[in-house]
């Protein structure tokens, strides 16, 4: 692999590492609303609920989102590395100690 590939595909990775970290803090956030929410209905503040609700919704979208933007990245790396079949491994003959 050149090491503009190797660049690159670090490049690749720490995106996808922040996209990951992004999307446990908004897992987090979705979380800590919908908690707030059930308090609030239990309080029975429905409007806060639902406030709390719909935040925690937007907080679950945006995790989704960059889940799939990691998995697209992860898959962009996946289309540069050569397969399996491609890589030609050193011929190392049986007996050789």
């Amino acid at each position: 692999m050149s090491d503009e590939n190797k660049l690159i595909e670090t490049a690749y990775v720490e995106h996808m590492s922040d996209h990951f970290r992004r999307t446990s803090e908004e897992l987090l956030y979705a979380y800590q609303r919908n908690k707030e929410a059930a308090r609030h209905h239990e309080a029975g503040a429905f409007k806060a609920a639902l406030h709390h609700a719909k935040l925690s919704k937007h907080h679950s979208f945006n995790a989704h989102e960059h889940l799939k933007e990691a998995l697209s990245i992860a898959e962009r790396i996946d289309a540069v590395q050569p397969s399996s079949s491609q890589i030609r491994m050193p011929f190392v003959p049986s007996g050789v100690q």
